[in-house]
């Protein structure tokens, strides 16, 4: 390990761990025994183990001792789990190897996302710090039943804490490398007695950017983000309870870059005849050449009101009722260069209510049951606008020099001999409004005809519209007049390709889906647990949220996921290990995935507007979560997954933009952003000290194997292996009143890319590399 500094905290840790410890003394193996687990992924509070569902639980404690809070960092602790996307507009999320792909606005998700019970129906509203979690429960495969709403790959349910009737409060505080800088804050208790309780949290955090532009010399990539949340909890009697929470979250990304990864042959023509230098791309090395990095700022707020009401020990009602505002607001260079090509501006503004009711309950000791309705109302409406500067003309002329000569007898041989009026002020404008709604029914039940023996089935009608508009506005266009004959038609042909001319499309899709479940689980004994399952899931169609062109589908057919699941839950070690393992095969029909569409003429670039269906997916894995209490101060996890995700019949994919068709055959091939083994680990080791105090100490692992980022396979798109190490180590009361804490993130510096995107050019890849190695100290404060 590189540095004296990263040896000392590497060998104090294992200076903590028990076979280094003289005193620490051993309970009997009898005495040990792991925390038991409860969790809702049925929509009722029920033991881990005796859920016969693949889910996965991370609890708030272990994130906030990890120093994880974002999705993007879960994914560490979850095989199987990829979360994509460099900024929130772009945000993905896949699980067992489909789902991670939302390049388009009228694209949603695979993985439903679910806050508080609160479907977010855009994903990229979770991309932003996690609050006074409570837990995250990952539930892989089909949700169709009960949560429904797009999750044909799966579901992340978030809950979070709720108000408490005794007084608490916590304070934290981090500083780090690169300007790093997170702050916490919670404070909860009564307000009224035993009737009314409340919890206000919030938190700040900053990081500097650590990419030079050597365009100005500047600094790309700092990000801040603020927010908070506050709770009111009212239980008048014993048997009715409500809910308020409201919470407000913004971020900024001031100079958000994506590090070219590869050029294609037609931009470095394009920059060969502008006479501009292409430094061999290296992301790697965290340097741009750029002259409008980007800037996103999101905005998002909300409130919910949940109540329950128990009629008996046997019948619960339960409401959820809710409102979301999400605003997204960015400036994007569209060349990645310092010339003076493209400048975007876009807005997006997402509107959504939520309401949903259930009843739960039991019938003698062998029926549970829980039946409800649900409706979710959300508009999308966006702005993009977009502006050419001086260099835009030379630029889309550089690589077509030849056919502009033998089609039109232009002989350019020098970038000022092209017309800068061409495109230089052209103005273009996007506009679009997308509105849906959706309404379903659902039920499932589950009996018990013998005490080892379990049978569930469930059934969710569901319906669906959408109803989008989309529009183009050419502006600001210079007069052509003055040029020469043959130069005005080539300018025309030119502002034809860049520009393109007025567009306006209306669409609407309107369906209907029953989505099913089937399943039964066998307790063999007490600790041993055997189920299989049949699930059938539904992800609505939609509307290609962007100009299309004659090769483009304006709207596109529904994805429905069949899965079949044996699983085996068990406690052994006398309770001192537990293990879940499935095994799963997905069969997914008309998979919706983004790409390029073919150009539609001999100049015209192909767009990366192609929202397709992808015939037949295959999805195999086997997928195995454990943990141990290996002593009475040492605990471990280990989390593995394989997944064999592949096009079963795909024979008019698209090619890799640098080859000579357009059309390939990859049925059998892998898909993209589905790794085929991903692993994550952790030790965690407490050692008890004099004077009340506690040393502790943790370190933590993951791999994932490499895939490509895009369904083409370009060039350049492809995400590397990598692994990840961070460790801890830190003093603390044994009360934990108090904790002082250092850490390292990715200990050995590995280099890796965590999202990859399609730059303007045909084959062009900008990436987002992971970040670098940090060090860093964090205070906690409890009450």
């Amino acid at each position: 390990m590189p540095g004296s500094g990263y040896r000392l905290l590497w060998l104090a840790w294992l200076a903590a761990l028990p076979w280094a410890s003289t005193n620490a003394a051993l309970q009997s193996p009898g005495a040990l025994t792991l925390d038991e687990s409860t969790v809702t992924a049925r929509r009722r509070e029920e033991a881990l183990q005796d859920v016969p569902v693949p889910i996965s639980v991370l609890y708030g404690d272990a994130l906030d001792a990890a120093g994880l809070h974002r999705l993007q960092d879960i994914q560490q602790r979850i095989p199987g789990l990829v979360v994509s996307g460099h900024d929130a507009r772009f945000a993905g999320f896949g699980l067992r190897g489909f789902g991670a792909t939302a390049y388009n606005d009228g694209l949603e998700g695979s993985v439903g996302t679910y806050v508080d019970g609160v479907y977010q129906a855009r994903q990229g509203m979770a991309f932003t710090e996690l609050m006074d979690i409570e837990r995250i429960e990952v539930l892989r495969g089909p949700q169709g039943t009960l949560f429904g709403k797009n999750t044909t790959a799966g579901a992340l349910s978030i809950m979070t804490r709720q108000p408490t009737f005794e007084p608490e409060a916590n304070l934290e505080a981090s500083h780090g490398e690169r300007g790093l800088r997170e702050y916490r804050g919670m404070i909860s208790g009564p307000l009224q007695g035993d009737v009314l309780a409340g919890r206000l949290n919030m938190f700040n955090s900053a990081v500097d950017g650590s990419v030079d532009n050597l365009h100005d010399g500047s600094r790309l990539g700092d990000a801040d983000s603020q927010g908070l949340r506050g709770q009111l909890l009212w239980t008048p009697t014993p048997d009715f309870s409500a809910r308020l929470i409201a919470d407000y979250a913004e971020q900024n990304e001031a100079g958000n870059v994506l590090l070219v990864n590869h050029y294609s042959a037609q931009t470095r023509q394009r920059a060969r005849f502008l006479g501009y230098p292409l430094a061999e791309p290296d992301p790697y090395r965290r340097e741009a050449r750029i002259d409008a990095p980007g800037r996103p700022h999101t905005l998002q707020n909300g409130v919910s009101l949940e109540l329950n009401r128990d009629f008996d020990e046997a019948l619960r009602f339960t409401s959820i009722t809710a409102y979301r505002d999400w605003d997204y607001r960015a400036t994007r260079d569209g060349d990645s260069t310092a010339l003076s090509v493209a400048e975007s501006d876009t807005a997006l503004g997402h509107r959504q209510f939520s309401q949903e009711w259930r009843l739960s309950g039991t019938v003698g000791s062998s029926i549970d049951y829980v039946a409800g309705l649900y409706y979710l109302r959300q508009q999308l409406d966006r702005r993009i606008d977009v502006e050419f500067g001086k260099d835009a003309a030379p630029w889309f002329v550089g690589d077509q020099l030849e056919s502009l000569k033998k089609r039109y007898g232009i002989n350019f041989t020098a970038p000022d001999q092209v017309p800068a009026l061409l495109l230089e002020g052209a103005r273009q404008r996007y506009d679009g409004e997308q509105k849906g709604d959706s309404r379903a029914i659902f039920g499932q039940l589950s009996w018990r005809p013998v005490d080892p023996l379990e049978l569930t089935g469930g059934l969710r009608y569901s319906q669906e519209r959408k109803d989008g508009w989309v529009s183009r506005d050419v502006s600001h266009l210079a007069p052509l007049n003055g040029l020469p004959p043959a130069f005005q038609a080539g300018g025309q042909l030119l502002r034809g390709i860049a520009l393109g001319g007025g567009y306006y499309r209306e669409d609407s899709i309107e369906e209907n889906n029953v989505s099913s479940l089937l399943s039964a689980s066998y307790r063999f004994n007490a600790a041993v647990m055997g189920y299989v399952s049949g699930s059938r899931g539904y992800k609505a169609g939609g509307i290609n949220f962007d100009v299309v062109g004659p090769f483009t589908s304006p709207t596109f057919e529904p994805e429905r996921a069949t899965s079949l699941e044996l699983g085996l839950k068990t406690r052994f070690w006398d309770e001192r290990a537990m293990l879940d393992l499935a095994v799963y095969q997905t069969d997914v029909d008309n998979y919706q995935a983004l790409t390029y569409s073919p150009p539609t003429s001999l100049f015209a670039p192909p767009l990366r507007d192609n929202l397709i269906n992808v015939g037949k997916v295959r999805l195999r894995g086997i997928e195995l979560d454990s943990a141990w209490q290996l002593a009475p101060q040492l605990s471990a996890r280990l989390g593995l997954a394989w997944s064999d995700a592949r096009y079963r019949s795909f024979p008019n994919a698209p090619c890799p933009p640098a080859s000579s068709q357009w059309t390939c055959d990859l049925s059998g091939d892998r898909l993209y952003n589905a790794p085929q083994w991903s692993l994550s680990s952790g030790l965690d080791y407490t050692h008890p000290l004099p004077y009340g105090l506690e040393a502790y100490s943790g370190i933590d692992y993951s791999f994932r194997t490499g895939y490509s980022g895009t369904l083409e396979g370009g060039e350049g798109s492809y995400q590397p292996s990598y692994g990840l190490t961070h460790l801890r180590l830190g003093l603390r009361s044994q009360d934990r009143a108090w904790e002082v804490e250092g850490w390292v993130r990715n200990v050995f510096d590995r280099q890796y890319i965590t999202a990859v995107y399609s730059l303007l050019g045909a084959g062009d890849y900008g990436v987002m590399t992971g970040s670098e190695r940090t060090l860093g100290t964090t205070v906690r404060l409890r009450y």
